[in-house]
């Protein structure tokens, strides 16, 4: 066990001296943050000019909204509740790109749904939300307070407007959510690819220059190959650490800069923030970070034991590094195969073959990550860990049977 530690420690001890490490820990998150930002403000490419139509059943709007003319909404009205398949398919509202429903106890609920055909732009819902409420202020100040509209606005609470895709009017879809646990996912595949790559080269520059025939006069090659696993993976662990908290630094720091929620009265008089667009109210708002950067590192951790046991034998068979090559493709498409998985999840998420796909070791990390970003009860939640009891069983199986054919190998040239 002694071994173990010493041989371990010498692996950490090599990679944090590396400048390679450092450059990744730091370069790394201030990438991904200036593509988040460039992505962020490139989301908000929605429809600008609305027609819209009120489903007043209650006559509350009178069917007037503000006394200015619109520029880019146009707005009208209709005494009755109206049916989402009717408007979605009715010759009669084609022409309209919005719906919008208040029921009879709006001012009392203060809460609007809102059905559009295409994705609207920030501006578009920021100029409905402004018209609408200003029109609802105005009715409650009249009807059941002694104040003045001006002095109410003080003092009121925000109405809440749900904006809903008329294809999806119950939110079931999550393929939003959806593709962020992919790219997740696929940060778990591409860490343990690139690290279990790092086990392969040193265990293949360990056996071309001898080095290796000098350390196991003393350890065994058991422990050789767990040494290289342990160290390599405990560096991996720790710049994915090291990326958590730099990221969740930035994500804090965008939102309370630069993509601030204009949405939130708190916000209102602020010099000009970035809005929240579709795309950044996922990534700041909708995605259950806790739960998925805690799997994250759960099935980041199991697969690299999985993989790295490859690597390590592969390395422990090859003479050289171009010798290996060949069989790295066999390795490399397992990894892309978890990511074709994820997409084919994402497409077909009830079907048999994606329920399968979740339980192998090769996709489960993609596909558990999606599922958690969609979000899980707590019966569905059993998958979860029976896919990471899977996982891990099959790691320490291969471990089991990589330490023997890596005893048989490591000294074959």
């Amino acid at each position: 066990m002694s071994n173990l530690f010493l041989l371990t420690k010498r692996e950490i001890q090599e990679r944090l001296s590396q400048r390679g490490f450092w450059y990744m820990l730091v370069l790394g998150p201030v990438v991904v943050l200036l593509l988040l930002i460039g992505l962020l403000k490139a989301a908000d490419q929605g429809k600008q000019e609305l027609n819209v139509l009120i489903a007043d059943p209650g006559q509350i709007m009178s069917h007037r909204l503000m006394a200015q003319e619109e520029q880019q909404i146009h707005y009208f009205f209709i005494d009755d509740y109206l049916e989402l398949s009717e408007f979605e398919k009715g010759k009669a509202y084609q022409e309209f790109d919005v719906l919008l429903e208040l029921n009879e106890k709006v001012l009392n609920n203060k809460k609007c749904f809102v059905f559009f055909r295409d994705q609207l732009g920030l501006d578009a819902r920021m100029q409905l939300k402004f018209q609408v409420e200003r029109r609802m202020e105005e009715l409650i100040a009249a009807q059941h307070s002694n104040l003045t509209e001006q002095a109410f606005r003080q003092i009121k609470q925000g109405f809440i407007f749900d904006f809903r895709d008329l294809q999806d009017p119950k939110n079931e879809s999550k393929e939003a959510n959806a593709w962020a646990g992919f790219i997740l996912g696929a940060f778990v595949l591409f860490f343990v690819a690139l690290y279990s790559m790092t086990i392969f080269r040193a265990t293949v520059r360990e056996k071309s220059n001898r080095i290796v025939e000098v350390l196991l006069a003393s350890v065994k090659p058991s422990q050789l190959m767990l040494s290289k696993i342990l160290g390599i993976g405990f560096i991996a662990v720790l710049q994915l650490l090291g990326w958590i908290l730099l990221l969740g630094f930035g994500f804090w720091l965008l939102q309370e800069t630069i993509f601030l929620d204009i949405f939130d009265p708190s916000n209102w008089g602020q010099d000009a923030p970035e809005r929240l667009n579709p795309l950044s109210a996922l990534v700041f708002e909708q995605l259950p970070f806790a739960s998925l950067i805690v799997h994250f590192l759960l099935f980041f951790v199991a697969s690299f034991l999985f993989y790295g046991a490859l690597f390590a034998v592969l390395g422990a068979r090859s003479s050289a590094e171009a010798d290996g090559q060949q069989f790295l493709f066999p390795l490399l498409f397992l990894v892309s195969f978890g990511l074709f998985s994820g997409i084919y999840a994402i497409y077909f998420p009830s079907s048999t073959l994606t329920e399968i796909l979740g339980f192998l070791p090769f996709s489960s990390p993609v596909l558990v990550l999606i599922a958690l970003a969609k979000g899980l009860g707590i019966a569905a939640y059993t998958n979860v860990l029976l896919s990471l009891i899977i996982l891990l069983v099959c790691a320490f199986s291969l471990l089991g049977l990589g330490a023997g054919w890596y005893r048989k190998s490591i000294l074959k040239f």
